[in-house]
């Protein structure tokens, strides 16, 4: 049975997006009046409202869905796959680096061989890492982390 979380997502994280994608369309827009030729302009117009989708996309397409075997991570058209087994920690970070997470209230999960891993910020974390650790054998949850056990 999967089990999705959204994205919790900070407040001046929605502002400074819907600001950008607002500003692009703007200049979209009024970039129809500019003496320039058309083919310019219907470019430069179409490439504008296709990075202000894409933002908004990402901001609104970002979630994290459990499933049996596999945690699915999915940020407007990026996905990544990571199986529950390969999972080594999860914890509690503010580090500001690009993620798929729409807020710096985030979980960093460390798996395989990757060192960094990948942050997310579920809106229940609680109920993620619970889950989590349901789902993905010797994973133990020690209050807000989960450490797998070492063999």
């Amino acid at each position: 049975m999967k089990q999705v979380y959204p994205s919790k997502r900070d407040g001046w994280i929605v502002v400074l997006l819907w600001a950008g994608a607002a500003i692009m369309l703007f200049v979209g827009v009024n970039l129809w009046r500019a003496p320039a030729p058309f083919a310019f302009r219907l470019l430069i117009s179409v490439l504008l409202i296709l990075v202000a989708a894409f933002v908004l996309w990402t901001l609104y397409g970002t979630r994290y869905t459990l499933t049996e075997s596999t945690l699915i991570v999915q940020s407007g058209p990026f996905r990544w796959v990571i199986d529950m087994e390969a999972i080594t920690e999860v914890f509690p970070t503010r580090n500001p680096l690009s993620s798929p997470a729409c807020s710096l209230d985030r979980l960093q999960i460390r798996y395989g061989k990757s060192s960094p891993g990948i942050m997310i910020s579920p809106q229940d974390k609680a109920g993620f890492l619970r889950a989590l650790a349901a789902r993905s054998p010797g994973l133990k949850l020690n209050g807000d982390r989960a450490l797998r056990d070492k063999p």
